[in-house]
């Protein structure tokens, strides 16, 4: 029986996709996981890993622990190695390998090997990035629960944005090694003037990656680490630890800029008020009918008179040369002790009113007109003595 041409479809022409010419999908994946793992560090740019990464984790994870693992900050994701392993695994992970048409390449078994290598370690490597975005999850919903008009971020979160910028340039140059080219990362942290309390995280950060070069080079380093880093050279791994000399030197360097021209913070001076608030005086005396003036006078003037109601002492401070009078609790600060004298009034009534009366010129030579034995003052105020006058 003839087909009916009405229930017939035109075949559709088979089309062949375009090849990439550019990014990972320019990367050919005939010489095997091995080559494509080394090209992808040395010929993809690094601002793709994150999204690589990404991309193949919505694919390969159900969405609470996809979800999981995109929280975490993006240079905890960033890594040449992880990407070409997502890449491979996504597109790839039903091709045939290698089967030692390349000399310069192990073969088929080795090739399979470093991927299943690859595959252990990487597997492991999004595992703990899940399990550590849970709690990024779980805050980040807190937060979003909580209605805020105008939010304004905390120091704290601006110090977590800062840092993740910070280290996401150092992940660029860490991906880039090894290389003979090591930059300038001294410059980059005084030209960015990044903040002292970065620079411990920041070692804290990168000291166990170190460790695991340092590693490398001991005769009984972990299996499962070396395999980890078999693409690597001797050659590649000693440049890595020089890499991270040189970081830990140039953060030591700067930490030590930032001590050097940190400001000192000055003490706030305190005010006249705060200053005389424990001194000691008489603020009126009955017999001798005289009142004291404001104690915060006494802060900075060059001259003090005093009188002592028990002992009958007309007392006299003058300012040490090109300073001032100061108080520290009851006791006056800066007067020239050979200057400061005192001397026992005989008839302090009509003396004191005498005093009242005086000028300046005249209290030049008030003390030395008086016929008295001349003794030094010793500073000290107490709740006997009068503040008679202040001179500034």
């Amino acid at each position: 029986m003839a087909k009916n041409s009405l229930l017939t479809t035109k075949k559709k022409k088979k089309s062949n996709p375009r090849r990439v010419k550019s990014g990972i999908g320019a990367i050919s994946a005939d010489k095997g996981y091995k080559y494509f793992h080394q090209k992808v560090h040395s010929e993809v740019e690094s601002k793709e890993y994150v999204s690589i990464v990404k991309g193949y984790v919505r694919k390969a994870y159900d969405k609470p622990t996809a979800q999981a693992i995109a929280a975490n900050p993006d240079y905890k994701i960033y890594s040449s190695g992880l990407a070409a392993w997502c890449y491979w695994t996504n597109i790839y992970s039903d091709k045939p390998f290698a089967q030692g048409d390349f000399p310069e390449f192990a073969g088929a078994k080795n090739d399979e090997d470093q991927y299943n290598q690859s595959t252990k370690y990487y597997t492991d490597k999004l595992a703990a990035l899940a399990e550590s975005g849970k709690e990024l999850v779980a805050a980040k919903k807190a937060e979003e629960k909580v209605k805020v008009t105008a939010y304004k971020p905390s120091i704290q979160e601006r110090m977590r944005e800062q840092l993740s910028d910070i280290i996401g340039q150092f992940e660029e140059w860490t991906d880039l090694q090894p290389s003979n080219d090591i930059p300038a990362m001294f410059d980059y942290l005084k030209k960015n003037t990044v903040a002292q309390a970065h620079i411990g995280k920041i070692r804290s950060y990168y000291e166990p990656v170190a460790a695991e070069f340092q590693a490398l080079t001991q005769k009984d380093c972990p299996e499962d680490l070396a395999e980890g880093y078999t693409h690597l050279s001797k050659a590649d791994i000693k440049q890595m630890i020089k890499f991270f000399d040189t970081m830990f030197s140039d953060l030591d360097a700067y930490a030590n800029l930032k001590k050097a021209t940190r400001a000192i913070r000055k003490p706030k001076p305190k005010s006249a008020d705060k200053l005389v608030a424990k001194l000691k005086f008489k603020k009126v005396d009955d017999r001798y009918k005289i009142v004291s003036v404001d104690p915060t006078t006494v802060v900075g003037a060059t001259e003090l008179w005093v009188f002592n109601t028990k002992n009958r002492k007309l007392g006299k401070y003058v300012a040490q040369e090109h300073t001032t009078l100061m108080v520290k609790g009851t006791t006056l600060q800066f007067f020239d002790e050979n200057l400061s004298v005192q001397k026992t009034l005989r008839k302090p009534e009509a003396q004191l009113t005498e005093f009242g009366k005086a000028g300046k010129v005249v209290l030049r030579k008030f003390m030395d007109d008086i016929k008295a034995t001349e003794t030094k003052m010793n500073g000290r105020l107490n709740e006997h003595i009068v503040l008679l006058k202040v001179s500034k």
